[in-house]
């Protein structure tokens, strides 16, 4: 089942839910919902999805999942910010971590019963506007924040009991990066930041014992010579950790970069559509889904399972596409 967020304005469209049959992602339902459910996560039991709302007055909203997949609202919370854009599920299953990009926030939420959102335990100010991305490390002992205005990546961390974050590190990227998503590898020792402002991603060392970020190089997720305006948005990892995979806006482009004997750009693929927002792989990896924001089209790239590369070949002759409603503004990703 695929999960599909929008970025229409007004309260006409909801989170549309999809399934791929017969080689086509196949529109299933639209869960009703607050406006602008931009950025979705699936809790770690399946039981429950939850949404941000990029509103001025942000929302978090919990879904319950049903058995066939279909979503129903549980209820909505203030986010404790502007304009949410990001959110996680922590991995003790007891709280949802939100990120703001019009405040700048990080704000804690507390799972309830039954999958419910209380309200804030923790809302971290932040003086400059544009938080993108709050996720926690693989070893579930550190928060990790990026913040695209700051040009930061915060670690915190965070108190089951009281639900509130305490700030550990913080390591600046180079001047003009703008960082926006991370991506853990495999073994939890390195972290790729993908920074919207420059076209570039930059490798970086962790310590899961500390939470510390060390930056090291930098690469572009475009050629040298593309001449077009390109913003790059999520980052992915493949599971063997060689390959990571970057969506690039503007160019409209899958870049592929090697991870093997330093970071290097190997190819880029065409995403299917027009800026691609975000990126995730379906359960076995195998099938990379491209959400395209400006043309309302989600496609399926197949991964060879030789090498994890991104091949231009499709599972089935058809290529998967999301059958969304008109001006749905296909956004964020979730399965």
């Amino acid at each position: 089942m695929i999960y599909l967020g929008n970025h229409a304005a007004g309260s006409g469209q909801g989170i549309a839910v999809a399934a791929l049959r017969g080689g086509v992602l196949r529109l299933q339902s639209i869960a009703a919902c607050p406006a602008r459910p931009a950025y979705l996560a699936v809790a770690l039991d399946a039981h429950a999805l939850y949404a941000v709302h990029e509103l001025d007055q942000g929302l978090v909203s919990a879904f319950a999942i049903g058995d066939g997949g279909d979503l129903r609202l549980l209820g909505t919370q203030a986010s404790g910010g502007a304009q949410p854009c990001h959110l996680s599920v922590h991995p003790s299953g007891r709280y949802v971590l939100s990120a703001h990009w019009g405040s700048g926030s990080i704000v804690v939420h507390p799972v309830d019963r039954g999958g419910v959102l209380g309200p804030a335990t923790e809302v971290v100010e932040n003086p400059k506007p544009h938080a993108h991305m709050v996720v926690t490390d693989p070893a579930g002992r550190w928060v990790l924040a990026v913040h695209l205005g700051a040009g930061t990546v915060s670690t915190y961390q965070l108190d089951l009991g009281s639900g509130r974050l305490g700030l550990r590190s913080e390591v600046a990227l180079h001047r003009g990066a703008g960082p926006r998503h991370l991506a853990f590898d495999p073994q939890g020792t390195r972290v790729y930041v993908v920074n919207e402002l420059d076209s570039t991603v930059t490798a970086c060392g962790y310590d899961p014992a500390s939470g510390g970020v060390e930056p090291r190089e930098t690469v572009r997720t475009v050629p040298e010579d593309v001449a077009v305006e390109n913003y790059p948005s999520a980052v992915r990892v493949s599971r063997d950790g060689r390959f990571v995979y970057v969506g690039n806006r503007g160019h409209d482009s899958i870049g592929v970069l090697s991870t093997e004997h330093g970071l290097r750009l190997l190819a880029t693929y065409p995403a299917g559509g027009q800026f691609p927002r975000d990126l995730a792989f379906d359960q076995d990896g195998r099938l990379l889904w491209v959400a395209n924001e400006q043309a309302d089209v989600v496609l399926g790239l197949a991964v060879d399972p030789a090498d994890e590369w991104v091949s231009l070949k499709f599972p089935r002759p058809q290529r998967p596409r999301a059958l969304l409603p008109a001006r749905s503004r296909s956004f964020g990703l979730a399965s």
